[in-house]
């Protein structure tokens, strides 16, 4: 009606002509008419929105049959781990049985017979160990050329590796490379959602399908192998510096961050942490580790080991108001730049570098070096786990570290050959490994043109994986009974 009182009055005084049939006409001549909605029926679109909805309901009934199949592979994972544990647990029984009948009589109370038939016997046995205890060495099996690679996991019985790099040609994009360990060169990149951000800790979970991320970008997020993407993101409070899996249950997952603040999360529940807990320090949690429950110690609570600038430390995440203690005999060695541990002997190194003194008298994790003299002396503490809360400091060995690079290092453990600690030297940018327990020189392997940062350890069925990468270059070793 608007638009054609509009029409009428732009005449200016001469007669007004219909649009429609050239009639001549004036206000009064136009009428209302009033009729019920008019819509156009278009058939293409109908069926197209058809075809979605169609689609739709597909995904969502595909969608629950996934977290069915998800539901029932967890289950089927918690018997196994139930089953391993008691199989563990009548292993333990079984050693203590034998040593029945040493421990059914107080200490000092043996006669001279027994002691000499102990005695000779523990001789016996370490001599029958040590013919059984084989030195190994590693050998290079591929060496491939990459870009921007920051840090990386593998698994051994998917023959999986993800690899995290940043782009710098891209703007310094952050994405992920899935490496096919079979062929090596067979390689598929995986963009990252740009509020991803850095990634600083990545872990690949114990059944080989999924990926842990821990991000700057304050996420929490969980990598599915087969879809190549995201599936579950979780929303932190703070930018994540680590994550782990639990090693007793597959369905915990947890973050250390920024702040000191480490985080537990139920797979099962997408929203909010179980708990928060405040650590003993606000500075970045940079390593996480599951601790094993071992059924010799008696202890069934989940426990992590973590390490932040100030060393190494035990939570009890079983109890949210229960603080973390430091790990005994590992105070006030320097600034802690590295953690590994080995769940099958309770071997854990501990790297340290010197703490730098502040013009104020202050110490600072901090280099006031210039670019020169980036590198320094530090040292690396052996520590085993001998019961829930009891630790052993075994021994301690000096090595070049760096003043500004945060390294990862790894724990070997080879049926029927010395463990071995391996770490990237900073001097020679090579791989070295140091045997345990005395920390001596074991091998050092092909050095890169960059510093090593990240070093990993994979085995399955008696066949072993020992790789490391730098910013231009992944190598990976097989190990050789020598």
């Amino acid at each position: 009606m608007s638009c054609i009182i509009k029409w009428i009055q732009q005449c200016h005084g001469y007669p007004a002509k219909c649009p429609q049939c050239n009639a001549k006409c004036i206000s009064k001549d136009v009428r209302k008419l009033f009729a019920s909605p008019v819509v156009v029926h278009d058939e293409g679109l109908q069926k197209k929105i058809e075809s979605l909805q169609t689609e739709i309901r597909s995904l969502k009934n595909e969608r629950a049959g996934l977290l069915d199949v998800q539901d029932k592979l967890l289950d089927v994972q918690d018997n196994l781990l139930d089953e391993l544990h008691q199989v563990k647990k009548k292993q333990a029984d079984l050693e203590n049985a034998t040593l029945g009948g040493m421990g059914s009589k107080p200490l000092g109370f043996f006669s001279a017979k027994e002691s000499w038939g102990e005695n000779n016997r523990h001789h016996i046995d370490s001599n029958i160990s040590k013919q059984e205890i084989l030195p190994c060495s590693f050998v290079l099996q591929q060496e491939l050329a990459v870009e921007g690679a920051t840090l990386f996991d593998m698994d051994a019985s998917y023959q999986i590796l993800i690899l995290a790099r940043r782009i710098s040609g891209m703007g310094g994009t952050h994405m992920l490379n899935k490496i096919n360990l079979i062929c090596p060169h067979e390689n598929e990149d995986i963009q990252l959602p740009k509020r991803i951000r850095a990634i600083k800790d990545l872990r690949v979970s114990p059944c080989g399908r999924l990926t842990l991320l821990a991000s700057l970008g304050k996420k929490l997020s969980i990598l599915s192998h087969g879809s190549n993407e995201l599936v579950i993101n979780y929303d932190l409070p703070d930018p994540a510096w680590s994550c782990s899996w639990d090693s007793n249950n597959p369905s915990y997952i947890y973050a250390g961050l920024q702040n000191g603040t480490l985080l537990t999360f139920d797979m099962r529940r997408t929203r909010n942490p179980l708990q928060c807990m405040v650590g003993l320090t606000s500075r970045p949690i940079h390593t996480i580790y599951s601790l094993v429950n071992n059924p010799a110690f008696g202890q069934g609570a989940r426990k992590l080991l973590t390490a932040s600038s100030i060393g190494p430390c035990v939570w009890n995440t079983d109890c949210a108001r229960e603080r973390p203690f430091l790990v005994p005999s590992l105070e006030n060695q320097g600034i802690c730049m590295s953690l590994a541990y080995s769940p099958s002997s309770d071997d854990i190194v501990a790297s340290y570098r010197p703490k730098i003194l502040a013009s104020d008298g202050s110490t600072s994790s901090q280099s006031s070096q210039s670019s020169t003299a980036l590198n320094t002396v530090g040292s690396q503490v052996l520590v085993k786990r001998v019961a829930g809360n009891f630790y052993n400091k075994l021994g301690s060995m000096s090595t070049n570290v760096s003043y500004v690079q945060m390294t990862k290092s790894t724990i070997i453990n080879i049926e029927n050959c010395y463990p071995i600690f391996a770490y990237g030297d900073e001097v020679t940018h090579g791989l070295r490994l140091r045997a345990l327990p005395n920390l001596s020189d074991s091998q050092n392997l092909k050095p890169h043109q960059l510093p090593i940062l990240d070093v990993k350890y994979a085995h399955s069925q008696g066949s072993g994986l020992l790789g490391c990468i730098s910013k231009e270059k992944l190598q990976l070793f097989s190990p050789k009974y020598m």
